[in-house]
């Protein structure tokens, strides 16, 4: 009886939780290919991991890359050496406003006098 009492009490506890999601932005350009991804986990509290991938033939001479990223509630940048890897990985949390499921990214990438942008875009919004 009281085993019964106590799944009964478990189950209705985990109804009441919430349970993390995530969106994803993709996008990709020429030479790159980036992407955006917010889990939202209990509270309203967020993670984001904002990534480029470089797509080219040769990392080890793209040599030091400049970056941005633009959204409706949030924007980032940075510069950092690429040394022959093909990512470039960054991200943070918190507990503000996340942009809407539905909404794009500009993002743009500049690396040895090259310049190239691009749009992320989650499926929902993807044609």
């Amino acid at each position: 009886m009281l085993i019964g009492l106590w799944v009964i009490t478990l189950v209705m506890l985990s109804g009441c939780l919430n349970h993390p999601s995530m969106i994803q932005y993709t996008g990709k350009s020429k030479n790159w290919s980036a992407s955006y991804t917010i889990t939202k986990l209990n509270r309203g509290d967020h993670m984001d991991q904002f990534q480029i991938r470089y797509t080219g033939k040769d990392p080890a001479k793209v040599g030091r890359v400049k970056y941005k990223y633009t959204g409706t509630t949030m924007s980032g940048s940075g510069e950092q050496k690429l040394s022959g890897n093909r990512d470039i990985v960054t991200g943070g949390g918190g507990n503000g406003a996340l942009p809407l499921e539905h909404s794009t990214i500009q993002v743009t990438v500049e690396w040895r006098g090259q310049k190239e942008e691009m749009e992320l875009s989650s499926g929902a919004s993807r044609k």
